[in-house]
């Protein structure tokens, strides 16, 4: 049997300095990633905002540059005061988290065929 040398103090100080420069490339690597993570996650965000700016622009046809960005922020304000479209809303996220069966676009279709509209015009709205 052969008895285990202990480490001389240069040999321990080349092991720390060893685990340092891993520890700091490491450490750099995480730094990298989350810059990576980030740029992703903005990228990711741009394209649905692009896309549901896109299909705002697509429904509100090629005169939608005439509305100003307040326009469009008083219109959707409009469009989701109403009791109807918050629950319409409330429905698809509860289908997306899996909390509810059935699709959204069944959601949808079910809720165009019923009687229950958004009110247009004021004359629209049903008082009690």
């Amino acid at each position: 049997m052969s008895r285990r040398k202990n480490k001389t103090v240069d040999e321990l100080r080349a092991a720390e300095a060893k685990a340092l420069r891993e520890r700091d490339e490491k450490n750099a690597l995480i730094k990298e990633l989350h810059k990576q993570i980030s740029e992703a996650a903005r990228r990711e965000r741009n394209a649905h905002i692009y896309f549901r700016g896109g299909e705002l622009t697509h429904h509100l046809g090629d005169k939608a540059e005439l509305l100003t960005d307040e326009d469009i922020k008083l219109f959707l304000n409009y469009v989701f005061s109403f009791g109807g479209g918050q629950k319409i809303v409330t429905e698809m996220l509860e289908i997306r988290r899996g909390d509810a069966e059935g699709t959204v676009e069944e959601l949808l279709s079910k809720a165009a065929s019923g009687d229950k509209r958004v009110p247009i015009r004021s004359t629209d709205v049903q008082t009690s």
